[in-house]
C-alpha cells in the first residue's frame, strides 16, 4: 500500500485529460474566428452603411412650392391677376459643402472604429482564453490532488484499524478531501464563466477549451510602438468631427434665398403675364443665437482636444503599469521554473521516502504535500497574472 502511495504522489507533476465532448481550440484560431465572426464587426458594418447613406443627404434642398395666388384686385377690376408658378428656397451653398464634410468625418469615424474593434475583440479573447487555460491547469491539479488525498484516506483508514496511526489522521484526510471537492466545484464553475465568454466573443455555440498542454507563458517584446493606437486615432477624428461641425454652424448663420416665378402661359392667358421674384433672408434677429451655436460647437472642440490628452497620458500610465506587472511576474516566474518548482519535486519524492522509511508521521506527510501543492499552485497564479498583463501590455502596444 505505501509503494501505491508514493506513485501516486509521484503523479502529482501529471496532468489528466480534459472532456472529450468540448472542442478545443488554439488562441490564434480563437482571435482569427473572433475577427470574423464577433457580432460587434457587424454592428459597425451596419454603422458604416449608416454614416455613407447620410453623406448622400448633406445637400438637402427644401421642397419646391407651388402657389396660386391672385392679386391687383380693384373696385374697378375685381378679376385681378391669377398667377400661378413654383417656388424654391435654398441655403448658402457652403453650408451644404459644411453638412458633407461633417458627415464625411463620422463616416470616416465608423471606419477607424473597426480598427478599435479588432483591438479590443483580440484582447478580449486572448484575456479570456488565458483565464480558461488557466483554469483548466488548475482543474487537472486538483483532479491530481484528489487521487492523491483519496488513496492516503484509504490509506489511513487500514492503517486506523491495525492501529498504526490516530484517528486524526483520518478526520484530516477526509477534510482535505473535502476541502478539494469545494476548490474544484468552484473552479469548474469559473470555467463554465470563461468558456461562455469566449462563445460569446467568437458568436459560436460549442463549448471551447484551450489546447492539451500546460499552462504557456506569452510572448512579448518590450518595446515602443512608433504608431498611434486606433483608440487615440478615433479621438483625434473625433476632434475632426467637431471642427467640422463648427463650420456648419458657421455656415448656418449665412443668408438664405428663395425665388418664385410664374406664367400666364401656363393656361394659355391673352397676352400673359410673366415674372419672378428672388429674395434674400439675413439672420438679423437670430443672430446671438446663432453665434452661441458657433461658441458651443468650439467649445465642443475644446472638450474633444482635452480628451484626446487625457486619453494619451491614461493609456501611457496604463503600458507603464503593465510593463512593471510583467518585469515583476517574469522575475517571480524565474524564480519558480529555475528553483520552485524543482523543490517542489524533490519535497514530494522526499517526503514520501521519508514516510514509507517510516521517519515521519502521516500528519508530516500532509503538511509537506501542502508545501509542495502550494508552489505549484502560486507558480500557476504568477504565470497566469504575467500572461494577463502581457495581454494588456500587447493591447496598449496594438498587437
Amino acid at each position: 500500500m505505501r509503494n501505491t502511495t508514493v506513485i501516486m504522489l509521484l503523479c502529482l507533476a501529471g496532468l489528466g485529460s480534459a472532456n472529450a465532448q468540448e472542442e478545443r481550440i488554439s488562441m490564434d484560431k480563437a482571435v482569427e474566428t473572433a475577427l470574423k465572426n464577433n457580432q460587434q464587426l457587424d454592428i459597425n458594418e451596419a454603422e458604416i452603411r449608416t454614416a455613407g447613406l447620410n453623406v448622400k443627404t448633406a445637400v438637402d434642398i427644401p421642397k419646391t412650392g407651388i402657389f396660386a395666388e391672385n392679386e391687383d384686385l380693384r373696385p374697378s377690376d375685381n378679376t385681378g391677376i391669377l398667377k400661378i408658378g413654383i417656388s424654391q428656397s435654398v441655403a448658402w451653398p457652403g453650408l451644404y459643402a459644411a453638412r458633407k464634410d461633417y458627415f464625411n468625418n463620422q463616416l470616416k469615424f465608423a471606419e477607424l472604429n473597426k480598427e478599435v474593434l479588432n483591438a479590443t475583440i483580440r484582447r478580449e479573447v486572448r484575456t479570456a482564453y488565458y483565464k480558461l487555460w488557466y483554469l483548466q491547469d488548475k482543474q487537472l491539479l486538483y483532479k491530481s490532488l484528489d487521487s492523491i488525498y483519496t488513496l492516503l484516506f484509504k490509506t489511513a483508514e487500514v492503517r486506523l484499524k491495525a492501529g498504526d496511526v490516530a484517528a486524526l489522521d483520518k478526520i484530516a484526510a477526509e477534510a482535505k478531501l473535502q476541502e478539494l471537492k469545494a476548490f474544484s466545484d468552484q473552479n469548474k464553475k469559473e470555467m463554465t464563466v470563461q468558456q461562455q465568454q469566449l462563445m460569446m466573443l467568437l458568436n459560436q455555440n460549442e463549448w471551447l477549451l484551450p489546447v492539451e498542454t500546460p499552462l504557456e507563458k506569452a510572448t512579448v517584446i518590450l518595446s515602443e510602438n512608433n504608431g498611434l493606437h486606433p483608440l487615440l486615432i478615433l479621438q483625434e477624428q473625433n476632434i475632426k468631427i467637431a471642427e467640422s461641425n463648427v463650420f456648419v454652424q458657421k455656415n448656418s448663420n449665412r443668408p438664405e434665398f428663395s425665388g418664385r416665378i410664374f406664367s400666364q402661359r401656363l393656361w394659355g392667358a391673352n397676352d400673359p403675364y410673366t415674372g419672378f421674384s428672388a429674395i434674400a433672408s439675413f439672420p438679423l434677429f437670430g443672430a446671438g443665437y446663432a453665434r452661441n451655436k458657433v461658441k458651443a460647437a468650439s467649445a465642443e472642440q475644446e472638450v474633444q482636444k482635452k480628451n484626446l490628452a487625457y486619453q494619451t497620458r491614461q493609456m501611457q500610465a496604463q503600458k507603464a503599469s503593465s510593463v512593471a506587472e510583467i518585469e515583476k511576474n517574469l522575475s517571480l516566474l524565474n524564480y519558480y521554473e529555475t528553483t520552485g518548482l524543482k523543490q517542489a519535486e524533490e519535497i514530494i519524492k522526499a517526503s514520501a521516502l521519508s514516510y514509507r522509511a517510516g521517519e515521519i508521521s502521516f500528519a508530516e506527510l500532509g503538511q509537506f504535500l501542502s508545501q509542495a501543492v502550494g508552489i505549484r499552485q502560486n507558480y500557476l497564479d504568477i504565470l497566469n497574472q504575467y500572461n494577463q498583463s502581457v495581454v494588456q501590455f500587447n493591447y496598449f502596444n496594438n498587437k
